[in-house]
């Protein structure tokens, strides 16, 4: 998965269900406030909008601060925390909103990996075709 075309300083988050409160739906503000973050560096890299029919998606996170040192493997498939199809429809929602696509329903392919990285900070990377 390396050599993809662009690299976010964000750890990706997954997109959640909206809540229900007394004045209607509305998203945690821990997802918005991720969400505002990611639209703001997609639209810091001026990606042309197009018409665009595939997204490569890696997502990198850091290793638990639990686990040991002996037993951090770089790049190891990340199978715990987060659905992998919840991270993809967080960045789908951002690529939309940041206006680099007009509808994520005119994805035709996608290919998501999420790793662990023994890095400190995650950072999601992407190529969009």
């Amino acid at each position: 998965m390396q050599n993809l075309k662009y690299k976010l300083d964000i750890e990706g988050y997954p997109c959640q269900r909206p809540r229900l409160g007394k004045n209607g739906a509305y998203n945690p503000s821990k997802y918005t406030k991720h969400r505002n973050d990611l639209i703001f560096l997609l639209k810091s890299l001026k990606i042309a909008p197009k018409d665009y029919k595939a997204v490569k998606l890696a997502f990198y996170f850091p290793y638990p601060e639990s686990t040991p040192q002996k037993k951090r493997i770089d790049l190891e498939p990340m199978n715990r925390r987060y659905d992998i199809d919840n991270l993809i429809k967080s960045f789908f929602d951002a690529l939309q909103q940041s206006g680099i696509i007009t509808d994520d329903r005119r994805i035709c392919g996608v290919y998501a990996i999420k790793l662990f990285s023994v890095e400190k900070k995650g950072w999601i990377e992407f190529d969009i075709e």
